[in-house]
């Protein structure tokens, strides 16, 4: 989801160079659409980012894009948030055009890099205590749904935690063929 608005920031100036036509900030829970409505109007009142408050995974939610007009769909530490997670990608990848993009950046857990069965435990059991579900199977579904541009991943630390406990995350941007 696009929670508070506050990724947008990072476009900024293409934003302010015109390079969009509209970009929508969509998520489910109304308090963090209510934030991100403040920070658009406050930054880009009458431009081209709006606020849609509604979940990813339905089809008709009025004020998305029409089916095949988008050049870009992103989730940025969302979809192990959402128990539909295949079809909210689904969804994505109809909006897209041909040859539009998906970008993903989320945690997961990284078996392939040596992380080991006990640390795959540990994070997967402490992220479910806030309902976020790792899974290898998400970066697994992208690169069988999309032709692979740009895979990123790593091991980073988070507020609070000490910092000899690293959790998994990645980066993918695939294309809709």
């Amino acid at each position: 989801g696009g929670g508070t608005g506050s990724n947008v920031e990072y476009v900024a100036p293409a934003i302010e160079q015109g390079w969009f036509k509209r970009i929508v900030v969509l998520d489910l829970t109304p308090s963090l659409c209510e934030v991100a409505k403040e920070r658009v109007q406050k930054r880009w009142p009458g431009g081209p980012v709006e606020v849609l408050c509604a979940d990813a995974c339905e089809e008709g939610a009025e004020g998305l894009p029409p089916a095949g007009s988008c050049d870009l769909v992103t989730f940025s530490y969302a979809l192990v948030m959402i128990p539909e997670w295949k079809k909210a990608v689904d969804h994505a990848l109809r909006l897209l055009r041909p040859n539009g993009h998906l970008g993903v950046c989320d945690f997961t857990v990284l078996p392939e890099q040596g992380q080991s069965g006990v640390m795959q435990s540990f994070w997967k059991k402490t992220f479910a205590s806030d309902h976020v579900i790792l899974s290898t199977e998400h970066r697994e579904y992208l690169k069988a749904v999309t032709k692979e541009v740009y895979e990123e991943t790593g091991f980073g630390g988070l507020p609070y935690v000490p910092p000899f406990l690293k959790a998994g995350w990645y980066a993918y941007i695939g294309k809709k063929e």
